[in-house]
């Protein structure tokens, strides 16, 4: 028996709220079981609701864009309550629930989990990892990653590149700069770098670690105090934009310098 159920404290439950959490009882209408969008109809129902209300011109765009809410909204909370807390969610596809609402094309959703209890690591931390790490990927991620390529055929490389941008900025933006103990931030390095490894292969389900590649060190942006991780590949957000607006890390800025 490595973990058993705890609760979260008031504090806690408040910072991971902030970043998306919340209890499945007070889930959004516009909502549901992450598990059906594992079904080809339920998964091409909801992507045509949001379509319109995102500003996408096809199922391709917005698969890229949903699946950049969905990475951040299940791993913020999760990531954060692992590496700060040294506490475990359940984000296994079968524990959350996805909501859609938006408003002037902006999301207005949280992830409701049914269970909200969390796990402690009583023995080895690293196996205790290893199995949150397998829940939120393999268990969850990794699926609708493929499902979204299946379906719009939208390249898994920008999907997972889009999973990989949300981790680095959960960790760098959020988790590493509200620390200050020196033993929680070498926790929390330690849990980026394990899973950022090229050997970190199973808890995604894939043949290689497939956000590695794309962690790369940031350049020079227009902003000289503002350096940016270039992306390899584009989101397609300027398409559901109107008039375009590139992300800051776009690589297609590059290519339209003279």
């Amino acid at each position: 028996m490595h973990n058993e159920k705890h609760p979260l404290l008031g504090n806690e439950w408040e910072k991971l709220e902030e970043l998306g959490l919340r209890d499945s009882r007070c889930a959004a209408l516009l909502s549901v079981d992450t598990l059906t969008l594992l079904d080809d109809e339920t998964c091409l129902e909801v992507l045509r609701q949001i379509q319109p209300e995102i500003g996408a011109p096809d199922l391709k765009v917005t698969a890229s864009l949903v699946i950049k809410r969905i990475a951040f909204l299940t791993l913020a909370p999760m990531l954060y309550a692992m590496s700060c807390y040294n506490k475990g969610l359940d984000v296994s596809i079968e524990n959350c629930i996805f909501e859609y609402p938006l408003e002037n094309r902006l999301w207005r959703s949280k992830m409701p989990l049914k269970n909200i209890q969390v796990t402690v690591p009583l023995q080895t931390r690293d196996h205790w990892r290893q199995t949150l790490l397998t829940q939120a990927f393999q268990g969850n991620l990794s699926l609708l990653v493929t499902q979204l390529n299946k379906l719009t055929r939208v390249p898994s490389a920008v999907l997972w590149e889009n999973v990989a941008v949300r981790i680095f900025s959960i960790y760098e933006r959020w988790i590493l700069s509200d620390l200050s103990q020196p033993q929680q931030l070498m926790i929390a390095q330690s849990d980026l770098a394990y899973l950022l490894d090229k050997n970190t292969t199973e808890i995604y389900n894939t043949p290689a670690n497939p956000i590695a590649r794309y962690h790369t060190e940031p350049s020079m942006s227009e902003n000289p105090s503002k350096a940016v991780r270039v992306r390899r590949t584009c989101c397609y957000y300027y398409k559901a934009t109107e008039p375009m607006i590139f992300c800051r890390n776009c690589p297609l800025l590059r290519k339209r310098k003279p």
